[in-house]
């Protein structure tokens, strides 16, 4: 029996590199699609090129909305804000 699982070790340590790469190789999230997001684009367009963000924060005053999109992975930071479901503002930090 321990040979069994000894010889699957390497199978399955393989199987978790490869999600883990093929993940990463899947994420929308890159420095070329941020730079790709624009003033004026909606939440619509922006999650097309982005996906969808990891947090949402919304807030509205005297009938005016903002949102903040929130993309967050583990080599990249990024803030988009909206008002009244345009984009005013892009910031975002790539390790």
């Amino acid at each position: 029996m321990a040979q069994l699982t000894r010889s699957r070790f390497p199978f399955a340590m393989f199987l978790a590199i490869a999600l883990a790469l093929l993940l990463t190789a899947c994420s929308k999230l890159t420095e070329v699609n941020l730079q790709k997001i624009h003033n004026g684009m909606t939440t619509a367009e922006v999650k097309t090129i982005l996906g969808d963000p990891t947090d949402t924060q919304t807030g509205s005053v005297l009938g005016i909305s903002g949102t903040t999109y929130l993309y967050h992975t583990a080599t990249s930071d990024v803030k988009i804000t909206f008002l009244n479901d345009k984009v005013i503002s892009t910031d975002g930090e790539f390790k």
